[in-house]
């Protein structure tokens, strides 16, 4: 029975599908926002459903006007698989398909349709989802070609457009709270920052990488860790370059890119926003570490939950640092770390 949804009850109805998908999750949408894989539940990507394909449309015009977020797209390729996700010119319609639930609807993949516009759809069950589920398949992934080249439509996304210009998108008081996610369904890592990133270097890399001023970035990480971080990874990142001072400044950070662009502070970096950062005396954040199993001189490490565990409670009983408007010289600050020893 064909059951009518809209505003919240569409974001509800989205977390609790993708919660249970176990076997399909197919969707497709024109626009692409920046963490709009956040409108599904987080098990969808900690446990994937079998059978996940993703369909937007990715092309030159699309990314530069600020349609299709690149980051994004490369989110759901490192998370589904780089064959589960393909681009596709011409087609308009909205389409989240979970087992044998298909939903239709006027809401694009963006936080902002889900959150701020007067959205509705219509969520069919069982037999009456097949026409939709053939649809999908046939009008739509058979004609769907592979995303072969992130990275050139990252080198033309303009980082001061917003995630995506929805027009319908209302300036007033959102509809729906879409809940972010913990980083319970992403890897979280521990880096120690060791030495200072000339502004050379900085800017080398902020030009290559095409990232906004407003991040932040890590260079010289090991190969092994630029190969296993991914878009949406959170990071323990620990301040060491000031050796005199009895304070160690500690931030948790978000993963918001990687890239490679040779410099003399090395080849390897991420950018990444900061979402916390704390203060902690230097023998405490010592004792942390040991209590934590891992070496003082330590720089990459993926963590285990407890550890996780271990290190939240720990920051979270120290004063988080009050963060100040950065001024323009403090934007371009940078860090780098050594690869481990």
């Amino acid at each position: 029975m064909a059951k009518f949804v809209s505003c919240t009850q569409l974001y509800e109805t989205v977390q609790q599908k993708s919660k249970e998908a176990k076997e399909v999750l197919w969707v497709c949408s024109p626009y692409l926002g920046l963490e709009a894989h956040e409108v599904f539940a987080q098990e969808a990507t900690q446990h994937a459903p079998a059978d996940a394909r993703f369909v937007f449309r990715i092309n030159h015009a699309s990314v530069k006007a600020g349609e299709v977020n690149p980051y994004e797209v490369e989110f759901f390729m490192e998370h589904f698989g780089n064959s589960n996700v393909r681009c596709l010119d011409a087609f308009r319609p909205n389409i989240y398909i979970f087992d044998d639930s298909a939903l239709v609807t006027s809401a694009d993949l963006t936080k902002a349709a889900f959150e701020s516009n007067v959205e509705a759809g219509v969520l069919l069950d069982g037999s009456e989802a097949e026409a939709v589920k053939n649809f999908f398949c046939v009008s739509l992934w058979e004609n769907a070609k592979p995303v072969k080249d992130v990275k050139k439509f990252k080198k033309i996304w303009n980082p001061k457009k917003e995630s995506v210009p929805d027009k319908k998108t209302s300036k007033g008081k959102a509809i729906t709270r879409i809940e972010p996610w913990t980083g319970d369904s992403v890897n979280t890592w521990y880096f120690s920052v060791l030495d200072p990133t000339t502004k050379k270097a900085v800017r080398k890399i902020q030009k290559e990488a095409n990232w906004a001023k407003n991040l932040e970035l890590v260079s010289d990480i090991g190969p092994n860790a630029f190969r296993l971080l991914k878009l949406g990874d959170m990071a323990f990142l620990a301040d060491l370059t000031k050796k005199r001072t009895n304070t160690i400044t500690t931030k948790f950070t978000r993963v918001f890119d990687k890239g490679r662009v040779e410099t003399d502070a090395g080849d390897l970096h991420f950018a990444y926003e900061t979402k916390k950062t704390y203060a902690t005396e230097r023998t405490k954040f010592h004792e942390m570490l040991k209590s934590a199993g891992i070496p003082a001189k330590s720089s990459e490490i993926l963590l285990t939950q407890d550890q996780v565990n271990l290190m939240t409670n720990a920051l979270s009983s120290t004063k988080p640092k009050k963060r100040r408007k950065a001024s323009k010289k403090q934007q371009t600050r940078s860090n780098t770390q050594k690869e481990p020893e």
